[in-house]
Protein backbone atom coordinates (compact mmCIF):
# COMPACT_ATOMS: atom_id res chain seq x y z
CA UNK A 1 0.00 0.00 0.00
CA UNK A 2 0.73 3.38 -1.28
CA UNK A 3 1.16 6.55 1.86
CA UNK A 4 1.61 10.23 1.52
CA UNK A 5 4.35 11.68 4.48
CA UNK A 6 4.34 14.93 5.17
CA UNK A 7 7.12 15.85 7.55
CA UNK A 8 6.80 19.63 9.45
CA UNK A 9 9.38 21.34 11.85
CA UNK A 10 8.73 21.44 15.02
CA UNK A 11 7.75 24.91 15.89
CA UNK A 12 10.20 25.08 18.96
CA UNK A 13 13.88 23.74 16.48
CA UNK A 14 12.52 24.74 13.35
CA UNK A 15 14.80 27.50 13.41
CA UNK A 16 17.63 26.63 14.94
CA UNK A 17 19.81 24.08 12.22
CA UNK A 18 20.50 20.63 13.44
CA UNK A 19 23.97 19.62 13.82
CA UNK A 20 25.93 18.31 10.78
CA UNK A 21 26.41 14.62 12.56
CA UNK A 22 22.54 14.49 13.19
CA UNK A 23 21.74 15.68 9.91
CA UNK A 24 24.35 13.04 8.41
CA UNK A 25 22.51 10.49 10.53
CA UNK A 26 19.19 11.27 8.97
CA UNK A 27 20.46 11.46 5.79
CA UNK A 28 21.76 7.74 5.67
CA UNK A 29 18.84 6.56 7.75
CA UNK A 30 16.60 7.82 4.47
CA UNK A 31 18.98 6.52 2.24
CA UNK A 32 18.32 3.25 3.88
CA UNK A 33 14.64 3.37 3.87
CA UNK A 34 15.02 4.19 -0.10
CA UNK A 35 16.93 0.98 -0.27
CA UNK A 36 15.10 -1.36 1.43
CA UNK A 37 11.90 0.19 -1.21
CA UNK A 38 10.28 2.04 1.63
CA UNK A 39 10.62 5.35 0.75
CA UNK A 40 9.32 5.48 -3.24
CA UNK A 41 10.50 9.11 -3.42
CA UNK A 42 11.40 12.03 -1.17
CA UNK A 43 11.27 16.02 -1.97
CA UNK A 44 11.88 19.26 0.58
CA UNK A 45 9.05 20.99 0.68
CA UNK A 46 8.39 24.81 -0.64
CA UNK A 47 6.12 25.79 1.43
CA UNK A 48 6.56 25.18 4.87
CA UNK A 49 9.89 23.37 5.41
CA UNK A 50 10.30 19.69 6.27
CA UNK A 51 9.48 17.08 3.51
CA UNK A 52 7.00 14.99 1.73
CA UNK A 53 7.38 11.42 0.84
CA UNK A 54 5.47 9.00 -1.04
CA UNK A 55 6.45 5.14 0.96
CA UNK A 56 5.23 1.47 0.37
CA UNK A 57 4.29 -0.45 3.59
CA UNK A 58 1.35 -2.79 4.91
CA UNK A 59 0.16 -0.51 6.97
CA UNK A 60 0.24 3.26 8.22
CA UNK A 61 1.89 1.76 11.67
CA UNK A 62 4.64 0.33 9.75
CA UNK A 63 5.38 4.10 8.04
CA UNK A 64 5.01 5.65 11.43
CA UNK A 65 7.41 3.10 12.91
CA UNK A 66 9.98 3.64 10.87
CA UNK A 67 9.73 7.37 10.59
CA UNK A 68 9.34 8.21 14.00
CA UNK A 69 12.68 6.39 14.08
CA UNK A 70 14.58 9.02 12.35
CA UNK A 71 17.27 11.06 14.26
CA UNK A 72 15.21 14.57 13.39
CA UNK A 73 11.76 13.07 14.75
CA UNK A 74 13.72 11.87 17.56
CA UNK A 75 15.83 14.78 18.65
CA UNK A 76 12.44 16.88 18.11
CA UNK A 77 13.57 18.95 14.75
CA UNK A 78 10.52 17.24 12.85
CA UNK A 79 6.92 16.79 14.29
CA UNK A 80 5.78 12.94 13.81
CA UNK A 81 4.95 12.81 10.23
CA UNK A 82 1.30 13.10 8.41
CA UNK A 83 0.65 9.58 7.04
CA UNK A 84 -1.77 9.65 4.26
CA UNK A 85 -3.03 6.45 2.86
CA UNK A 86 -3.49 6.28 -1.15
CA UNK A 87 -5.78 4.58 -3.71
CA UNK A 88 -5.40 4.14 -7.20
CA UNK A 89 -6.92 7.11 -9.27
CA UNK A 90 -10.22 5.77 -10.65
CA UNK A 91 -10.05 8.54 -13.67
CA UNK A 92 -7.32 6.32 -15.71
CA UNK A 93 -9.46 2.80 -15.20
CA UNK A 94 -11.13 1.42 -18.34
CA UNK A 95 -14.03 2.94 -19.60
CA UNK A 96 -17.34 0.68 -20.59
Amino acid sequence: MQFMTLFSWHPDRGEKPAPADLREAEFEMIRDLYAVGLVRQIWLRGDAGGACAIVEAASSDEVAEKFNALPFIREGYLQSPMIVPLKPYSGFAPRN
